[in-house]
């Protein structure tokens, strides 16, 4: 089946220029940005790293789903607070271990500013898990991930 043929599926498409070095600049759907590197692996350090990008849009992600979600749940909350941390093995880039090059673990905080239960919480909790394409990309990919969402 093709996305022509479905409208359930949708293309996403970036187109990517290189700039120097090990930075590029990538175009999505009139937008744009920068990719680059720390200067010790050979970039210019000006702009985050892919691994920086991918764990800001797994915060992103988490939150377009918990907002979808409790939309859907009726689930009301005022702010909310994100954190990620991810271990990465620098080894694994390097080459000089049989190491993942990528997130070895995750640990994501979530603090909800909310009169609702935690069982509420939770009810909502198993349905973002279930339907975020980032958190179950990482999962896929075997990555340890903490989730640590509370209600403040």
């Amino acid at each position: 089946m093709t996305v022509k043929d479905s409208v359930h599926l949708r293309k996403i498409e970036v187109n990517t220029e290189w700039k120097k070095n090990v930075q590029t600049e990538h175009f999505v759907r009139g937008f744009q940005f920068l990719v680059d590197e720390p200067k010790k692996i050979g970039g210019d350090n000006e702009a985050p790293t892919p691994l920086e990008y991918v764990l800001g849009s797994f915060n992103g992600c988490l939150l377009v789903v918990i907002d979808l979600a409790a939309k859907d749940l009726g689930f009301h909350y005022d702010d909310i607070d994100i954190s990620s941390v991810a271990i990465v093995d620098r080894r694994g880039l390097a080459g000089t271990a049989d190491v993942s090059p990528y997130y070895q673990s995750v640990e994501n905080n979530i603090v909800f500013h909310t009169a609702e239960s935690a069982a509420r919480l939770e009810e909502l909790k198993e349905i973002v898990l279930k339907r975020c394409p980032l958190y179950n990309l990482l999962k896929n990919a075997g990555i340890n991930i903490q989730l640590n969402w509370g209600i403040k």
